[in-house]
């Protein structure tokens, strides 16, 4: 009988895991993107938990990525997203005075002090449902520079893209008869587009340093490449080769150190741009839209990203083709000689047998003659009153058989030792 996946409950309930505030104006809600790594998640536990503890409500639990809890007169949502986490306080407020809220002033004293990471970015919206010309300035800052109606002109964001006093970006929303559930799915839309593109552009710097370097190596691949349409011998070809090999180790150096960063650019663009999409914007009479705004300003950084990823790719693909040929030309040359070297030592090969052969014609002659002087001296010693031959005979006789002898012995055992495994 089929049973249950063991992951099926864990699988099922991620798509319930981050649910949309439910927010209703007028309403502060303050963003915090904080750039850390999963090293920092224990001690962003510590932290909430001992906000928790101070406000005697529930804290966050030990291996979960996300929280959502009401403070009293906040509630504050927590999401752990791998390289940053991010705060949000949602502040319902009753006469809808923004100006005199800080965005961090409904925490304890020193508790934003000790929490771990870095900020990259900051985010306040301002929620009310009735439009105030002199009211949006005076929270923005500035003359907002983008305004835009949303979802069929139900609400209107205004917005000048500057930072504040304390480093927040602002924007104004203005409600129209939103539902809680919708305004909530609006706000978090626009706080993900700005964390996401601050994100994004972290991967420009590093495009920035890396454009130069990787500039200079396409010089140094295209110099190498024409040098070996005139290379002629094998030592400069070995000398390529290394120069080759040395300048891909860089390359490939550059391509280690960036590729996790270009990638990440590009999906957190790739989020930018579907949180855009989905606002449904309409352009707002004498201001610029958000989403025309930002891809304006936004997407060539992105591009540059891009273009200089290509850029070390393809020339890794290019040192990659010009190795192997120039590889490829070092190996016939090494087979050339390799070639000649085996001539010449079969050339020696015929020269050791021919004198092989000298060789054995004398030991041949050397053999026959030491064995015909101690058949010499056996035959004097024989030839006594008892045998009585003639000696010159016997030896005139066993001359030409000795001598056959043992150049049939020696022929025999030559054959020997040059025989093939298979003739053995």
């Amino acid at each position: 009988m089929a049973t249950f996946h063991p992951l099926r409950i864990e699988l099922h309930q991620e798509i319930h895991a981050r649910p949309y505030p439910r927010i209703a104006s007028p309403t502060l809600v303050s963003h915090l993107a904080i750039f850390s790594d999963e090293k920092e998640l224990q001690r962003e536990h510590d932290a909430i938990n001992e906000l928790a503890r101070i406000f005697q409500v529930n804290g966050v639990a030990s291996d979960a990525s996300s929280y959502f809890e009401n403070f009293g007169r906040f509630s504050l949502r927590w999401e752990n997203h791998r390289e940053f986490s991010t705060l949000t306080l949602i502040q319902p407020l009753v006469e809808g005075d923004f100006n005199h809220q800080h965005p961090l002033e409904l925490l304890p004293k020193g508790w934003f002090d000790n929490y771990p990471g870095e900020v990259i970015s900051a985010t306040s919206i301002a929620i009310c449902a009735e439009y105030d010309e002199k009211k949006v300035e005076q929270y923005l800052g500035a003359r907002p520079i983008v305004a835009t109606h949303l979802i069929g002109d139900q609400a209107t964001v205004w917005t000048s893209l500057q930072l504040d006093n304390e480093g927040f970006t602002r924007f104004f929303l203005i409600e129209n008869h939103f539902g809680q559930n919708q305004l909530g799915r609006i706000v978090i839309k626009i706080l993900e587009i700005e964390t996401y593109r601050q994100m994004a552009l972290l991967g420009l710097p590093v495009a920035k340093k890396i454009a130069p370097e990787a500039s200079q190596m396409g010089q140094q691949c295209a110099a190498i490449l024409e040098q070996m349409t005139s290379v002629t011998n094998p030592e400069e070809e070995s000398q390529l080769l290394q120069k080759l090999t040395r300048l891909s180790a860089e390359v490939e150096r550059l391509r280690a150190a960036s590729s996790y960063r270009f990638a990440a650019t590009q999906a957190y663009a790739d989020i930018v741009n579907s949180r855009i999409n989905q606002l449904e914007q309409e352009r707002v009479q004498g201001k610029a839209k958000l989403g025309e705004f930002l891809k304006r300003r936004f997407m060539p950084a992105i591009r540059t990203c891009k273009s200089v990823e290509l850029q070390l790719e393809n020339l890794s693909k290019r040192l990659t083709r010009a190795s192997d040929l120039l590889r490829t030309r070092v190996e016939h040359t090494i087979a050339e000689q390799n070639q000649k070297l085996l001539e010449s030592m079969n050339r020696r090969s015929q020269l050791q047998l021919r004198l092989q052969q000298t060789v054995e014609g004398l030991s041949v002659a050397a053999i026959s003659y030491y064995l015909i002087s101690l058949l010499k001296l056996f035959l004097h010693g024989m030839n006594d009153k008892r045998f009585h031959f003639d000696e010159s005979l016997v030896l005139s006789i066993s001359v030409p058989v000795v001598v056959l002898v043992i150049y049939w012995l020696v022929r025999k055992m030559r054959r020997h030792l040059l025989a093939t495994p298979e003739e053995d």
